[in-house]
């Protein structure tokens, strides 16, 4: 106990002996942190996004005014046992005429066309979604492929965003990319900035060092409170990017709600359901990364 308190000590000696490029260590180490968590918020709005375009994304199947009700029920009920498929909606003509109405309720031309029809022209409709966009195209050539359907249907549209997905995938790989260079040449940058502080350090205690040794002080008595220097930083740096993360998720979300519209889904959530992942993760590689640049100025530069 006597010697752990010795290098909490020293190592907090260390920390404000060299004031000025201990704050420029951390603030490296903050611009890494903080740069991976600018890339998890990045990649968890563009996943968002992707989800709300999939669901957007439906086959809707119009039937003949001619088919019946059961007939149209036997379509929605095969279609419901294929295992790509999500949901299964059935419309009915005087559903579909009530949608219409209301769609084009500021249209008084329209409307009064509707009103002199005697009859209910649209027929029954089945919207079909799945589980995933690739699968759209199977549900229509089954309709196709199936006599006893192909005759019962009027026409079918396809709601086709996939080039939209395909899209927004392609802007997520590119922002990773980017982002994951970025963090990349911080995690450089704070490994040589720490390894130089770690330098400075050990030369500004070398006369200490020499006494501490003839006095039979251990190699590794010597080498510890440089390395919990290095936590020190680690530890500093990781509460200065938590307290960031938190206040960029609040103020950002009012216009990610406002981009991606009435959805359920926030960064201050997000955050608070990853918290553990994300800055657990972040905390370990940054001490990592300390650890290892403080033992490589140890090895090189500290004679013991």
């Amino acid at each position: 106990m006597l010697s752990l308190s010795r290098i909490i000590k020293f190592s907090i000696q260390n920390f404000f002996r060299n004031i000025w490029l201990s704050i420029v260590t951390i603030t490296i180490i903050v611009l890494t942190l903080f740069s991976v968590t600018s890339l998890i918020f990045v990649n968890a709005i563009m996943d968002e996004s992707i989800k709300i375009v999939e669901s957007k994304v439906d086959v809707s199947v119009y039937f003949k005014p001619t088919a019946t009700s059961e007939q149209i029920l036997a379509v929605q009920s095969h279609l419901e046992t294929l295992v790509y498929v999500r949901e299964v909606k059935y419309v009915s003509k005087s559903e579909a005429l009530a949608k219409l109405r209301e769609q084009y309720k500021d249209s008084p031309l329209i409307l009064e066309s509707l009103k002199e029809l005697d009859n209910n022209p649209l027929g029954d409709t089945l919207i079909v979604n799945t589980h995933q966009t690739k699968d759209y195209q199977k549900v229509i050539d089954i309709i196709q492929a199936t006599p006893e359907y192909a005759i019962l249907v009027d026409s079918q549209s396809f709601d086709d965003n996939s080039y939209i997905i395909e899209k927004l995938q392609k802007i997520t790989k590119q922002v990773t990319g980017i982002g994951w260079g970025i963090t990349g040449f911080f995690f450089l940058i704070s490994l040589l900035v720490i390894v130089n502080t770690i330098r400075i350090a050990i030369y500004t205690h070398r006369d200490e060092i020499g006494i501490m040794k003839l006095v039979g002080a251990s190699n590794q008595f010597v080498r510890w409170p440089f390395i919990g220097e290095a936590i020190i930083y680690a530890v500093i740096g990781s509460v200065i990017t938590f307290i960031l993360a938190y206040l960029t998720a609040t103020f950002s979300d009012p216009y990610i709600a406002g981009l991606l519209g009435q959805v359920d889904f926030t960064l201050l959530e997000y955050l608070n359901n990853n918290i553990l992942m994300i800055f657990g993760g972040e905390f370990i590689g940054i001490l990592l990364i300390s650890v290892i640049a403080t033992s490589l100025a140890l090895r090189r530069y500290l004679r013991v």
